[in-house]
């Protein structure tokens, strides 16, 4: 059998540095490490900040109230004083800050337990869920192993940056069709509309406690000591160092991958990607799938088996002269056997 040099094609190109990047992101390395360590310190500040949050909430609002008052709400269908809550508006009691200009002003923010909760308000009173640039980065980066096994892209929001920044996007990043059916895809399965968990739903069970109040967190102001509230900060500390672990390690496969698709544009054979993937650099394991392909392509007929195959379809008829040399060996073939008995 005859080997074939495969050569490549638009297809196997495309295929390939699929398959690349998945290899890219099964390596270990420093910013994949500082990613996965830095969402442990997220998970565990996040406990630790909802842990004093409860804490305050109940000492403001005593749970002895709380039970009095759900008690005459399902009394009394006009009675609509408390209820659970997963965003706390806290402020600072026990120190003030000094502006600018040297006056006293109050230390307070929005701490949010939502999962698409915002983090990055600057010390500001907004509160947004649902934020595309900041909560929902948390999610991506929280759930990011899940979201790739349902081949979700929880990076898009980093590669849109990096496409932007760059000047080659021709469309806003609040407009870009791509990004959005990549938010919308992505949002969708947070809210286990594919078959599985409502997450949102879930971390709004888990973290939320009971106030007293109504008009929403903006209208009542929980206090807290400057210690309690610095432990709040370090959860939104804790989010924006996931993210930002998540957003370089994340470049830096970006930045492989483009350089392999820069290289393999360059390659013509099958074979040469192939010396690529062995090199002790790389170690790449190119995916069976791609494998089987290339080898289903491979393995060609052979010269004498094709000659053999072309002959053997629509046989002419034997000439007169055959046949007549096929009846006298069938005569002298009978003559034999009788001769025999």
């Amino acid at each position: 059998m005859e080997k074939k040099e495969i050569r490549l094609n638009a297809n196997k190109r495309k295929s390939l540095v699929k398959d690349y990047r998945r290899h890219c992101e099964d390596q270990d390395s420093t910013e994949k490490e500082e990613f996965l360590q830095s969402r442990e310190v997220c998970n565990d500040s996040i406990a630790t900040a909802f842990s004093t949050a409860t804490e305050v909430v109940e000492r403001k609002y005593e749970l002895d109230d709380v039970a009095t008052l759900k008690s005459l709400q399902n009394k009394y269908n006009t009675v609509n004083a408390c209820g659970m809550d997963s965003c706390f508006y806290f402020t600072v009691t026990d120190v003030k800050e000094l502006d600018q200009y040297g006056d006293e002003v109050e230390k307070r923010k929005h701490f949010s337990f939502h999962l698409d909760g915002r983090y990055d308000n600057g010390g500001g009173y907004h509160y947004q869920s649902s934020s595309s640039n900041s909560g929902k980065n948390v999610a991506y980066a929280l759930y990011r192993e899940d979201m790739k096994k349902v081949g979700l892209n929880p990076d898009c929001n980093i590669e849109a940056d990096i496409t932007y920044d760059k000047g080659v996007d021709r469309y806003d990043r609040r407009s870009n069709p791509w990004l959005a059916q990549c938010r919308n895809d992505n949002d969708s399965w947070l809210q286990g509309k594919q078959g599985g968990a409502n997450l949102y739903q879930q971390w709004e069970d888990k973290y939320k406690l009971n106030v007293i109040g109504t008009g929403g967190c903006r209208s009542r102001a929980i206090p807290c000591t400057e210690l309690e509230f610095a432990k709040f900060e370090m959860m939104h500390q804790a989010k924006a160092d996931m993210v930002l672990k998540h957003t370089k390690w994340i470049q830096t496969i970006v930045a492989k991958v483009e350089r392999f698709e820069q290289g393999i544009k360059q390659m013509t054979k099958f074979s040469q990607v192939e010396k690529f993937a062995k090199h002790s650099k790389v170690n790449w394991e190119i995916s069976k799938e791609i494998l089987a392909d290339k080898i289903g392509m491979d393995i060609v007929v052979s010269i004498d088996d094709l000659a053999d195959s072309i002959e053997a379809i629509g046989k002419p008829k034997d000439t007169r002269e055959q046949k007549i040399a096929q009846r006298l060996a069938y005569e002298k073939w009978q003559e034999s056997q009788v001769s025999v008995n």
